[in-house]
């Protein structure tokens, strides 16, 4: 697999990977989708006391036709959510979650384009927790490492990738420009 900076990586051989009958286009629309309405994330869990890591992907939004396209390639529920609001439209989700999430990210990853890193670092989970299933799964560390501690740190960065950038205040708007606050007209230079 060729990373957008050239280098190459890579991952578990996943079977289903490159779903039957789905076309590069296909693909390419529904990594657009999930770059631009979706998520690639790292969920948590904790089960009889134990923190279990999931890699995750998902679209949200408005028009269910998408929804139902990433449905028909690689299975998954679409749900419906009725704002409270009566102005607001129906919202559709669609979620895989586990080995369903990393084979729907293994086949849109050539074709993403902003969600890159968070895509990297799910599959990076994923294939830790391919290795944890192993009968010796970690033989280079003691016998009393901890997977879990690692696997948090992946699903930090993953969280601090999926936050918003771009939020500021109505004051505050229009006012920050290379780091810089500027709170006064520019000069004008007359060339000539």
């Amino acid at each position: 697999m060729i990373v957008a900076d050239g280098s190459t990586i890579e991952w578990l051989a996943m079977p289903g990977t490159k779903p039957e009958g789905a076309e590069p286009t296909t693909l390419a629309y529904l990594a657009g989708m999930i770059d631009g309405d979706g998520y690639i994330t790292i969920t948590r869990s904790c089960r009889a006391g134990r923190l279990y890591h999931s890699p995750q992907v998902g679209i949200a939004g408005t028009r269910p036709e998408p929804h139902r396209l990433a449905a028909s390639i690689w299975g998954g529920a679409i749900n419906r959510y009725v704002p409270k609001d009566p102005s607001h439209r129906p919202q559709f989700q669609w979620c895989r979650t586990g080995a369903g999430a990393a084979t729907v990210i293994q086949a849109i990853f050539p074709y993403l384009l902003l969600k890159i890193d968070q895509a990297m670092l799910a599959l990076e989970l994923w294939e830790h927790l391919e290795f944890g299933r192993c009968e010796d799964p970690f033989p280079w560390f003691s016998p009393d490492y901890d997977p879990v501690a690692y696997r948090e740190v992946l699903r930090a960065e993953a969280i601090e990738l999926n936050q918003s950038r771009n939020r500021v205040g109505k004051k505050a708007a229009g006012r920050l420009l290379d780091g810089r606050t500027w709170d006064q007209m520019p000069e004008v230079r007359h060339v000539g």
